[in-house]
């Protein structure tokens, strides 16, 4: 019992005593010092939170509005604190992370002030002063936008009379409403007036509070003041609506109204966006926290797609990709400046945003401050949509990656604010990346429209042929892909495909192609019977057949060799008549790349059973006065190089185009030209291969003929090179081109047997077993040409006496052989051995050359000639006076046309 009495009374004692500590503890604290903490103070706090960033501080002077932050919730109750507002990404367009952050102002005398933040991604309603704003443009902080007035040309003035726009900047609140928001409305909206003459009565500029005249703009340096209505400074008010729901919708359904089939309405944010979902589901910010969701904007821009208006959006504000998917109905192009899930950005060295300020720049050809900027691409005084995102693009140095569509394709090609689109057109490829626009910059190699093919016969093979002609067959079928890039069906009414044809050539006439110009009494080309271009939908194609016989005469015409007949230019042409008898000399040729109607197709399929034949085409000046050309080579792959490791190319020019590079001086880049023993022939050994400076006159044309002599067959009978021969004229622009297709020959099972005939002097005659049809050619031991045919005469030289016979079959196939003969042109003795005063010589054969010499070379001296005599016609055997030679060892040469025949070397007593 003591025991728990003792233990009751010590717990009672404890807890007394720490009663008394509480009560002493609670008496100290009361008593305790507070202390005020000075706004300096506070403010210091709050920048050591933000240290090393690029933020703006503001002070928030009244109580801020109840606004949830991230996990946390702002009460105005709170009181007996500093308040500051932090703009932690002030570059970024809204939504983007800022702060409120507290500290609260009397604390303990010896205690630390804290900071209490919460995180939003739009500023809270609020009044707030600038603390520390920084000024990031300089002198360029308050410079405005100015573009001069433009003379319209009427095609311009019609399209701004059927152009309509709605400039919009939500603004949020007076806060996040910057000043470079205005001078981005501003620019635009002046390019609109006073570059492309639009009417204003066409524009609704909806801005912020609209006309209300209290504060809503926050200035570069940091204040606010009410937004100025007048964006291109001739007095009167522009801005006229504020920036709500309402008024957005009104303005659209007016609109929608009032606008007809064909007009363009032009849609231009920019201010602040979010979005709901990091993808593709975004709003744009409007007044006093209103907001327009993607899929609303796209319901209030249904009547203008169903009225078959074009819409052209461009997009600033942050997450602004996130319409993309909305806006793209037939009709549409959209420019976001970023993508679904990424902020915009201002620019960090001028008061505008990034992307639309380089887009409006684009479109008015200068920028806010009149430099001027390359923004019209293939400089036909229009910027298109696409050129402008383009343009934007290429100079945004945000990390905002602008987002583009258009649907189709060709109403960003085509639509500009001087030009609009043409709801149905239809055009024929230049080329595989080719969509339609004009001029076509996406190839200078303009005569490969993978659209143009031939056949021989009615099938459905995409696969172009060279046309055969003979009189049990006299016609063949051109087949023509049309297609309609248009937003509308095309109805099958009113348009018409031409077709052309032409013989192969580099550079082409309307001349040549109308079947006016004449080559030894026979037409060069020719125009064959239109053909009604039938219904194609809007996106789709149609593949039209056109018939095609060849002139009598130049089927049976013997001026040729048989090939050249059956390689061809074609043209295609779409007009809107059926007629094109018009013919103007004023108008050279056909603008290929420059039109979409028009297409060419200048491609030679050299079958390996033409190799033996050679391909023939012409060059021609397709100027009217005197012009200079080169003719280039050009490989389409890499693989197509080894041609030339497989073959000996060469060109066969015609007298006038030889003598028209013999008056440019024969300047060529790495070919092979023996003037001696072939003056019109040169053989090209690579790719960058050419003839340049060719002078031709007037309207000059003619042949040359291209040869592959392969000395390597192929077993693969896919083994294709393909090259072009390319011409230029003096100014480097390519005028025309012939592509060629070759196939390697394939190896031959037959052999070649050589027989040779010795002729008794010194000379052989070689001759095969292959028939006179197919094509032998041979080279000597250093590849040099000595002949072609089944029967040659060669004369072997002590150094050079081997020879190679080369053959391709009628069927293309190739076999090769070689022979080495006994030199029987040099010494047959000399004597006495050794030398003494004089040496006696006797040839093999007597000299047939006017230009035979012997000569006594230094064996120790190298190249010292100690003696010289030429030898007369007809002479075999010949006495050399030695006796001025000391004794040693020399070497005895016999050079006919300054080629060695034979050497010796002798020895002198």
């Amino acid at each position: 019992m003591f025991n728990l009495i003792k233990t009751a009374m010590e717990k009672r004692f404890k807890f007394l005593f720490l009663l008394l500590c509480c009560l002493i503890s609670s008496s100290a604290i009361a008593q305790q010092r507070l202390r005020d903490v000075s706004k300096q103070e506070a403010f210091s706090l709050v920048k050591d939170n933000f240290s090393g960033q690029d933020v703006d501080y503001y002070l928030c002077e009244d109580p801020v509005l109840k606004i949830e932050g991230e996990n946390n919730f702002l009460d105005p109750s709170q009181s007996g604190t500093w308040t500051f507002f932090v703009d932690a990404e002030p570059m970024k367009g809204w939504e983007h992370d800022c702060y409120i952050v507290r500290v609260v102002k009397r604390i303990g005398e010896y205690q630390s002030p804290e900071t209490q933040s919460t995180k939003f991604r739009l500023p809270p309603m609020g009044n707030f002063s600038p603390l520390e704003v920084k000024n990031r443009y300089g002198i360029k902080a308050n410079q405005k936008p100015y573009v001069r007035k433009a003379t319209l040309s009427n095609e311009a003035k019609s399209a701004a009379g059927h152009t309509y726009a709605v400039i919009l900047s939500g603004g949020h609140n007076k806060y996040s409403n910057y000043e470079r928001y205005w001078n981005d409305c501003s620019f635009v909206y002046q390019t609109l007036v006073n570059k492309y003459g639009v009417p204003k009565n066409n524009i609704a500029v909806v801005m912020s509070d609209g006309t209300n005249p209290a504060e809503d703009m926050h200035l570069t340096t940091g204040g606010y003041k009410s937004s100025p209505l007048d964006l291109d400074y001739d007095g009167w008010p522009d801005i006229k609506y504020a920036a709500t729901r309402t008024n957005v919708r009104h303005i659209l359904s007016g609109l929608s109204q009032k606008m007809t089939k064909d007009d363009h309405l032009f849609f231009y944010v920019i201010d602040h966006g979010g979005t709901r979902d990091n993808k593709n589901q975004s709003y744009i910010c409007l007044w006093n926290g209103e907001s327009l969701h993607d899929y609303e904007l796209a319901d209030w821009l249904l009547p203008f797609n169903q009225k078959s208006i074009y819409v052209n959006a461009v997009l600033g504000q942050c997450f602004s990709g996130g319409f993309i998917e909305e806006l793209t109905k037939v009709g549409c192009v959209v420019a976001a400046a970023s993508e679904s899930d990424k902020s915009s950005y201002g620019c960090y060295d001028i008061p505008y945003d990034e992307f639309v300020y380089h887009w409006t720049s684009a479109i008015n050809g200068k920028d806010a401050y009149g430099k001027l900027v390359a923004s019209d691409v293939d400089n036909n005084n229009r910027v298109t949509m696409d050129e402008a995102f383009t343009y934007a693009k290429l100079k945004d140095r945000a990390p905002e990656h602008p987002q583009y569509k258009s649907n189709p394709i060709s109403v960003g090609e085509d639509l500009a604010f001087n030009n609009l689109p043409e709801a149905v057109d239809l055009y024929i490829k230049d080329n595989d990346e080719d969509t339609g626009k004009e001029p076509n910059l996406t190839t200078k190699e303009f005569w490969k429209s993978p659209d143009i093919w031939v056949r021989n016969k009615v099938d459905s093979i995409k696969e172009h042929e060279n046309p055969y002609y003979s009189p049990e067959h006299f016609a063949c079928i051109i087949y023509v892909r049309v297609y309609n890039r248009g937003k509308e069906d095309f109805n099958g009414v009113g348009q018409w495909l031409h077709v052309y044809w032409a013989q192969a050539s580099t550079g082409l006439t309307i001349k040549a192609w109308k079947g006016k110009e004449l080559y030894k009494n026979h037409v060069s080309g020719g125009h064959l019977r239109a053909v009604p271009i039938p219904k194609i939908p809007a996106g789709g194609f149609s593949d039209i057949p056109v018939g095609w016989s060849m002139p009598g005469d130049l089927i049976s015409s013997p001026s040729d060799n048989g090939t050249e007949k059956h390689h061809f230019c074609l043209t295609a042409r779409i007009l809107d008549t059926f007629d094109d008898d018009s013919y103007d000399p004023k108008k050279t040729h056909f603008d290929v790349r420059g039109s979409n109607d028009i297409a060419q197709k200048n491609v030679s399929i050299v079958s390996r059973r033409e190799l033996s034949k050679g391909i023939t085409v012409f060059v021609r000046n397709i100027y009217g006065n005197n012009h200079k050309y080169s003719l280039e080579l050009r490989t389409s792959t890499e693989k197509d190089k080894l041609l030339f490791t497989k073959a000996n190319v060469k060109m066969k020019m015609a007298r006038p185009i030889y003598k028209a590079w013999e008056r440019g001086g024969l300047r060529a880049t790495d070919i092979v030209y023996n003037p001696t023993a072939s003056p019109y022939s040169v053989k090209l050994n690579s790719s960058s291969s050419k003839l340049e400076n060719i002078c031709m006159n007037g309207a000059e044309f003619e042949k040359v003929t291209m040869n592959f002599d392969f000395h390597t067959s192929s077993t693969d009978p896919n083994e294709k090179y393909t090259f072009d021969l390319i011409q230029k004229d003096e100014t480097g622009n390519i005028v025309g081109g012939e592509t060629f297709i070759v196939e390697a020959p394939l190896h031959s099972h037959q052999g070649i047997e050589i027989t040779p005939i010795d002729l008794g002097d010194g000379r052989y005659k070689l001759s095969t077993n292959w028939q006179e049809t197919d094509r032998v050619l041979w080279t000597d031991a250093v590849g040099s040409d000595v002949g072609t045919g089944n029967n040659i005469t060669v004369t072997p030289t002590l150094t050079n006496n081997k020879f190679s016979a080369i053959a391709i079959s009628s069927q293309g196939e190739m076999a090769q052989e070689s022979i080495t003969l006994e030199s029987k042109t040099g010494f047959k003795s000399i004597s006495p051995t050794p030398v003494e005063d004089f040496i006696d010589i006797e040839l093999h054969c007597p000299v047939k050359s006017g230009n035979a010499v012997l000569r006594i070379n230094s064996l120790v001296q190298t190249g010292s000639i100690l003696l010289s005599k030429h030898i007369p016609l007809d002479a075999k055997k010949i006495q050399l006076d030695a006796t001025s030679l000391p004794s040693g060892i020399y070497v005895l040469t016999y050079s006919v046309d300054n080629q060695i025949v034979d050497s010796r070397k002798f020895s002198k007593k």
